[in-house]
């Protein structure tokens, strides 16, 4: 184009020869097809003629002159594309310059790999997302599926009542495991309570066929007595009241375990009731003292009272204390033989009032010491291992210590094989407690 601008004036205007002659190797060069068009249409130049026409031809410049390049496409997928040819000499317009380009150099050649790549890439982020994704999902069964459906299964083994079973997910730190962890401990204290179920029932069994026979006995005994003095058995008064003191004992004996059994029902129901009133310790100690003292004594053993019982005010429930006393002195005296002693002994501090029960009996063995207050417990006898050391169902030292106990007071003992057992019983005092007056 700018060669054209330049010499206008002799390739258009004059027809040079020479002039036109240059163009063609220019279009040669640049690879391009050009036609050279005077305003009025006639063709001056064609590069695409192998020989110079005889007689210019001329076209239609209405329809075959394009400035737009999206209507200069012909049938022969040809672009013929026209540009205005300026004289830099005249300083206008004085012809057109129409060049001839094919398709193929207008626009790039379709890339075929691209789309290939396109869905190799396309195809290669689907399989690593299906990877992805089946990884996930095997991560989530192991993890979390597996792990919950073991502890279904064992929650319906712990339904049906199969406690035994161990639950292990392995030693993975993750939550499921320390859920897991949480379900077996869960898992092992109901196996524990369910055990101290049966064995409590087991032991309510027991207590309930060792009390009726503890009772069928004196019971039998009471009877026996009973049909024989309506047969006329007893001649005279002294072989009447021997009779009376035998029924008297087995009836004792038969109202203590009715006691305990009353004491050990409210217990587990949980209604025991302790009514503390304040009271002078010496006017109730005494009492509960002195008919104990009897029957210690017509057991053959002896029996030393205290030298002096403090009068003190503290608050207690002189029943339920009594039956402590009483429990007390009858394993006292179970344990004992013929020569032994009982003693009670009070002794005062500012801070506490401490009742001695202790006697020169067998003494518990070291082994059951620590189990002595536990219910239906009975431990072997020093002298006769093969024997019970608590003659009976095992309650009486439990009920005491939870008499003393909802006092808010304590029970203690000391014991050694064959020099025999104290039992202290330590209520604590407060300020308001009264004025120390000892009777002797």
């Amino acid at each position: 184009m700018v060669y054209l601008e330049q010499h206008a004036s002799r390739s258009l205007l004059a027809d040079d020869p020479e002039a036109l002659a240059e163009l063609d190797p220019l279009c040669q060069k640049n690879g391009v097809q050009m036609r050279l068009v005077r305003l009025d249409g006639t063709v001056v130049f064609d590069s695409s003629s192998l020989s110079p026409p005889t007689v210019n031809p001329v076209i239609d410049l209405k329809y075959d002159l394009h400035y737009d390049f999206y209507e200069a496409r012909d049938e022969h997928d040809q672009f013929s594309i026209a540009f205005p040819v300026v004289s830099e000499s005249l300083g206008q317009q004085v012809g057109n310059a129409i060049f001839s380009v094919p398709a193929s150099l207008v626009f790039a050649a379709p890339d075929r790999t691209g789309p290939l790549v396109a869905y190799l890439t396309m195809l290669g982020s689907a399989v690593v997302l299906i990877v992805l994704l089946v990884g996930a999902v095997i991560q989530f069964k192991r993890r979390i599926l597996l792990p919950v459906g073991q502890l279904k299964l064992h929650a319906e083994a712990i339904v049906r009542g199969r406690f035994e079973e161990k639950i292990d997910l392995g030693g993975r730190p993750d939550e499921i495991v320390q859920f897991a962890a949480s379900f077996d401990l869960m898992r092992t204290e109901i196996l524990h309570l369910n055990h101290q179920q049966k064995m409590q029932l087991q032991e309510s069994k027991e207590l309930i066929s060792n009390i009726s026979h503890d009772i069928k006995t004196p019971l039998t005994i009471v009877k026996a007595y009973i049909d024989a003095i309506r047969e006329g058995a007893c001649t005279d008064e002294e072989t009447f009241m021997d009779y009376i003191r035998v029924m008297q004992v087995n009836t004792d004996k038969m109202v203590r375990l009715v006691d305990d059994l009353l004491i050990h029902a409210l217990r587990e129901s949980g209604r025991i009731s302790i009514e503390l009133r304040e009271q002078y310790s010496g006017e109730v100690f005494s009492s509960i003292i002195k008919p104990l003292a009897h029957v210690v004594r017509t057991s053959g053993i002896t029996f030393i009272e205290p030298s002096s019982i403090p009068n003190i005010l503290i608050p207690i429930d002189a029943a339920r204390l009594e039956q402590v006393f009483a429990n007390l002195i009858s394993n006292a005296i179970k344990h004992t033989t013929l020569g032994d002693t009982i003693q009670i002994s009070f002794d005062q501090t500012p801070e506490s009032l401490t009742i001695v029960i202790a006697d020169t009996g067998q003494g518990i063995l070291p082994k059951d010491m620590p189990f002595i207050f536990d219910r239906y417990f009975k431990g072997e006898s020093s002298s006769s291992p093969a024997a019970a050391w608590t003659d009976g169902a095992g309650l009486g030292l439990s009920i005491c210590k939870t008499i003393i106990e909802a006092h808010g007071d304590s029970i203690s003992f000391k014991s050694a094989k064959g020099e025999g057992t104290a039992f202290y019983l330590t209520f604590p005092l407060t300020p308001s407690s009264c004025k120390n007056l000892f009777i002797s």
